[in-house]
């Protein structure tokens, strides 16, 4: 009381003040958790192994060595994918693809006996038909008796070496290559070079005019003017109406396609000849193509090494 004047306190605002100072530490409390959770989470995630190698591809073949690496890796564990516009191959342990895959070829090393040890291979073959080879020995990575070399079954280390042959770009396990043909891909210009007896093995004896189904893989379609380098095939298509002779060289009248009966056939940037067996894709390299080489370690998921290639001549 002050002159008389009695003076009340008043309490009635505090509680909504500390209503919203409270809401406002539980939020700040579940934000925390919630966010030591989410860090938990990613932290928690196993790192891809940091590794370098050194990578050599022609249209035959293709080598890795690691040049550093910072833990071993077993291969089971990495898949390896080839990449270029258009096309993609990835090579797995355990898969189809020749069909040991990317094989290991340690180093040379001198044994306590002067013998060499881990001298090489070249896995050009089907095990089945490499190990009946008498030319293929036990050492070789290309032999069934050798399978700890095969892909999925060795470890990763500084210096060691893998190595597969053109059998690792295509899945041709099991898919005998076609009449009159030598290898499982050509350009569109090597197609106009066949006999006309290997394009009736393809085609059959059916021209048309006009582009075809530019969505149909099994229809290759042939622009006016294009040269057809084999006489052969020239006259073929000159009987047709599709082609025209001029000095000995024939070249296209006008623009025509055809449709392979053989269902392996895929036409698009470049032909190929394929089963599609293990679906991990297919891809065609020649002399001058630039080839992403991706390495993931599949455990994480992550890409331990990638880097793009030229291509050079066998």
């Amino acid at each position: 009381m002050k002159n008389g004047t009695t003076i009340k306190r008043r309490d009635d605002a505090v509680s909504p003040v500390i209503g919203v100072m409270l809401m406002l530490v539980v939020t700040i409390i579940i934000a925390a958790v919630v966010s030591g959770f989410a860090g938990g989470l990613v932290t928690s995630q196993e790192p891809a192994p940091s590794a370098s190698f050194d990578v050599s591809l022609t249209d035959d073949s293709i080598d890795l060595t690691v040049r550093s690496i910072s833990e071993e890796v077993s291969s089971k564990d990495i898949a390896i994918v080839l990449s270029k516009t258009g096309q993609m191959r990835k090579l797995v342990p355990g898969t189809s693809t020749v069909p040991f895959g990317f094989n290991i070829v340690e180093r040379p090393v001198k044994g306590e006996d002067g013998t060499i040890n881990g001298t090489g291979f070249h896995d050009n073959e089907n095990v089945t038909i490499a190990s009946n080879n008498s030319k293929i020995s036990g050492n070789y990575a290309a032999n069934a008796s050798n399978s700890i070399q095969w892909f999925g079954n060795y470890t990763l280390k500084t210096g060691s070496r893998m190595s597969a042959s053109t059998h690792a770009f295509v899945d041709v396990l099991g898919v005998p290559l076609p009449a009159g043909f030598s290898k499982l891909s050509y350009t569109k210009s090597e197609f106009l070079d066949l006999t006309d007896d290997q394009w009736k093995e393809v085609f059959g004896e059916t021209v048309t005019a006009g582009g075809g189904d530019k969505n149909n893989t099994a229809v290759l379609s042939i622009k006016s003017g294009q040269k057809i380098t084999d006489k052969s095939l020239g006259e073929f298509l000159a009987g047709k109406g599709f082609a025209t002779e001029k000095n000995g060289v024939y070249e296209a009248a006008q623009q025509f396609w055809v449709e392979a009966t053989d269902t392996k056939w895929k036409f698009g940037q470049t032909i190929v000849y394929n089963s599609d067996g293990d679906g991990n894709g297919g891809i065609t390299v020649s002399p001058g193509d630039r080839v992403t080489v991706t390495i993931v370690h599949t455990p994480s998921g992550q890409s331990m090494f990638t880097k793009t290639v030229t291509v050079k001549e066998a």
